[in-house]
């Protein structure tokens, strides 16, 4: 069954995007850093046309994730035998009586199927950086300054060099998505074996990969990363000289990322009732989500007295301090346990 879908295709194409996006990202960057420390403009025209090729590459990938994705929602169903479903469907209605979130019933002429979201794994880096490659694309057309354009470059050569190098979504497709659910397609086995394997795969194909806030909830907070990596190199760059253009572009792009960041968190709260009950609240990543959420909240509260001198650095400041933020909110998924812990 795991053979319909056809990994070694989406490997090598993968791959190939992959090994393009590294290519030209690098590439950018390099002509970034010559832009950044001349006095005159390098190469712009070839700089534009490469931030539209890694665009257009971001996009290819995404398209095979995409591909992917809807594979496994065709050729995976969580089939069980008439005579099981019916067992099952009396167990699962005394389960759900009484409970707030209680699991489906089981359909036997349509078997649940997987319906994942497009940014598991390491396929959320993908697309984080995907939303800060459009957003470097909209920055270089909305400000003509050559060095605030390389050092937009320059953080999409990093981002890209971690993705290939660190999370390439290719290299290995979905590790712990088909470690779980290789067991369940592989060799016969005894219908109580069977059994067991459901109720382990179900309610977390429910509460999990099907969740329709999985849907909602993560995309808004990576387009709030890239937004905050924006206003983060805008903020580096009031600190050495007082351009206004450059503090009201950060400013646009830190208005967009707080609202995502919000709304995204807000969702995140019915979704967290619905999967994990009440005992969540002091998990690690979601008190430092609500640090970050404050200083950027303090940092949009300041631009209001930007014109002072003092204020002024204060903000590009707090702007800074905020992408330090968000990046110690998304290491405490690695190295501090809690719900959101990836495991």
């Amino acid at each position: 069954m795991l053979e319909s879908l056809d990994p070694g295709f989406f490997q090598a194409a993968g791959r190939a995007v992959m090994a393009g996006i590294l290519a030209v990202s690098v590439l950018l960057g390099f002509f970034g850093g010559i832009n950044l420390f001349r006095a005159e403009p390098f190469r712009e025209k070839e700089c534009w046309r490469g931030l539209v090729v890694a665009n257009l590459l971001f996009l290819s990938g995404f398209l095979l994730i995409c591909w992917l994705h809807l594979k496994i929602h065709s050729a995976l169903p969580l089939e069980l035998p008439p005579e099981m479903a019916d067992w099952l469907n009396r167990q699962l209605a005394a389960a759900n009586r009484g409970a707030a979130y209680g699991l489906p019933l089981y359909e036997q002429g349509d078997p649940p199927r997987y319906a994942i979201p497009l940014w598991i794994e390491n396929e959320k880096y993908f697309f984080w950086f995907l939303c800060y490659s459009a957003m470097a694309l909209f920055a270089w057309r909305s400000l003509a300054i050559h060095r605030f354009r390389g050092a937009i470059l320059i953080a999409l050569a990093i981002q890209s060099t971690l993705l290939y190098f660190v999370a390439d979504p290719f290299a290995e497709p979905l590790p712990k998505f088909f470690s779980e659910i290789t067991p369940w397609f592989a060799a016969e086995t005894s219908p109580m074996a069977r059994f067991g394997m459901f109720m382990k795969l179900y309610p977390r194909m429910i509460f999990y990969y099907n969740a329709h806030y999985m849907w909602l909830h993560p995309p808004m907070l990576f387009i709030s990363y890239g937004c905050i990596t924006i206003t983060f190199i805008t903020s580096l760059f009031m600190l050495v000289k007082r351009q206004p253009e450059i503090e009201k572009l950060g400013y646009e792009y830190a208005k967009l990322g707080y609202f995502m960041l919000t709304l995204g968190m807000l969702l995140g709260y019915p979704w967290a009732l619905q999967a994990w009950g009440p005992n969540w609240w002091w998990d690690p990543k979601i008190c430092s989500s609500i640090m970050m959420w404050a200083i950027y909240s303090t940092y949009l509260h300041t631009r209001l007295y930007a014109n002072k001198p003092a204020m002024w650095y204060f903000s590009s400041f707090l702007g800074i301090l905020c992408f330090a933020a968000m990046i110690f909110t998304f290491l405490t998924s690695f190295f501090f346990p809690g719900e959101h812990t990836f495991q």
